[in-house]
């Protein structure tokens, strides 16, 4: 058995359809199942024990001039076109990934309904359509299309995976442990909405450090998070660390060692949920509902607009709110209630 995932972009969401590795692979221990996917995202992919072939492309630099870019285009679709399965599921919906599924072989094409795909002409490159649930949280939605093609009832997957990393990643992760108990805190975000402010995370942490002592891992992702995360260090000189940019296979397996991770709505959060760890994460201009893990140990913290605008996925002012104040005027005493709560 020969299998395709089409899932190109973006991490956090690549992430989320992980759970359908698992669920092949239970079915299917012999398949052979490969990836399609953007090339910055492979990393997390080749590092999965379960994924045969990664297949990068990059369709992102390729749009950007499809003329400069045609040599690599042709070259990419030959390649595609070598390649035959038994089947393909398209778990992107969109256009895009339509171009990636009509070029490659395969006896079945699964994936949503015209009404349920992001992109509806992206059904168009299917031979099977399956409906989703939009109010469940988006990685059983993965997870349905693959289930309903089989026509097997949900049933729980197992979410946690160890990814491959080196050995000499392994030692400097065991060198960087501190103290008996350890929590990582991911503040960053690629919208700034869906952030906790500096001051709030600073009263969070110190009220934690009160209730429990425990040693804060930083990490961050840009520049601008690493400063922030220095701000926090400065904070906690003592009880805190800020991790260097890691692979995300490492990072990964550094938060495996954690005892609990804070985040707000990010790719750590779902890169977390592929641990035992449990987690609190923030969420405003997004719904938790939708996008929180959906196992018992992982809480959320749920914003509320002040400004009167609701949604069933995400606030349609995500990218233009000049306040953020769904999260950021949160007052901290409600925050540390779910802290509380995570670490009861």
């Amino acid at each position: 058995m020969k299998i395709l995932l089409v899932k190109t972009s973006s991490l956090g969401d690549i992430i989320q359809a992980l759970p359908v590795i698992s669920f092949l692979k239970k079915k299917y221990p012999e398949a052979e199942i490969d990836w399609v996917v953007e090339k910055p995202f492979r990393d997390i992919l080749e590092a999965h024990p379960d994924i045969h072939t990664v297949i990068p492309i990059e369709m992102r630099t390729w749009r950007k001039n499809l003329i400069k870019h045609r040599g690599a285009i042709r070259l990419a679709i030959k390649t595609l076109r070598c390649k035959h399965y038994d089947i393909l599921f398209d778990l992107q919906g969109n256009i895009k990934s339509a171009l990636i599924t009509k070029c490659i072989r395969a006896k079945e094409k699964v994936g949503t309904t015209f009404k349920s795909a992001p992109e509806w002409p992206n059904a168009l490159a299917l031979n099977c359509r399956y409906p989703l649930n939009k109010k469940d949280p988006i990685s059983l939605q993965y997870l349905s299309i693959a289930q309903q093609h089989f026509s097997l009832k949900p049933y729980p997957i197992n979410t946690s995976l160890t990814l491959t990393i080196t050995q000499k990643e392994s030692a400097w992760l065991l060198s960087e442990l501190k103290g008996e108990h350890q929590t990582m805190i991911c503040p960053g975000s690629h919208w700034e909405n869906k952030k906790l402010s500096l001051p709030t995370w600073i009263e969070l942490l110190k009220e934690l450090l009160q209730k429990k002592e425990t040693h804060f891992y930083f990490v961050w992702g840009s520049p601008k998070e690493e400063q922030e995360a220095l701000a926090l260090h400065a904070q906690f000189p003592s009880y805190s660390t800020v991790l260097p940019k890691m692979r995300l296979p490492l990072w990964q397996n550094f938060m495996s060692h954690m005892d609990a991770i804070y985040t707000v709505d990010s790719s750590a959060l779902h890169l977390a949920a592929t641990t035992s760890v449990p987690t609190l994460s923030f969420f405003g201009p997004s719904s938790a509902s939708i996008y929180k893990p959906a196992q018992n140990n992982h809480k959320a913290f749920q914003g509320i607009c002040p400004y009167g605008k609701t949604f069933t996925k995400r606030c349609p002012a995500l990218r233009t709110c000049k306040t953020g104040a769904c999260l950021k005027e949160v007052p901290t005493k409600k925050l540390l209630k779910s802290s509380i709560e995570l670490n009861e």
